[in-house]
């Protein structure tokens, strides 16, 4: 699977509110994200190849809360345990006209990273 992946996994402390093409929100916690798609954490089940809409809540590099909305499909998910991990695939790259916080996190996560 990381083969595939053209973008880094980075952590990330964040909520999202998941609402699917027949307007129910979920909730659920972040596992971790990159350019281009977000791992999350959910009480709840989401099926494969749902369009959703994630409003996305975290603390930006500065410390300030912030909400972002990125739009993508569900592109996995499997139980573990007591609930569901979920792998959501954006529908483009993040970038920093309509996603500059999230996109400053990962630019800031990655040059701490290749420093080394």
């Amino acid at each position: 699977m990381q083969a595939k992946r053209k973008s880094m996994r980075l952590p990330l402390a964040a909520t999202a509110k998941i609402v699917n093409s027949n307007c129910i929100p979920f909730y659920a916690c972040a596992r971790n994200i990159s350019r281009g798609g977000i791992g999350l954490y959910s009480c709840s089940p989401l099926d494969e190849d749902m369009d959703v809409s994630l409003e996305i809540t975290f603390k930006d590099i500065r410390g300030n809360s912030k909400v972002e909305t990125v739009h993508g499909k569900i592109e996995w998910q499997y139980k573990w345990n007591y609930i569901y991990v979920i792998g959501v695939k954006f529908n483009q790259f993040l970038d920093h006209e309509e996603t500059s916080g999230l996109l400053e996190y990962i630019e800031r996560c990655e040059r701490l990273l290749y420093e080394e």
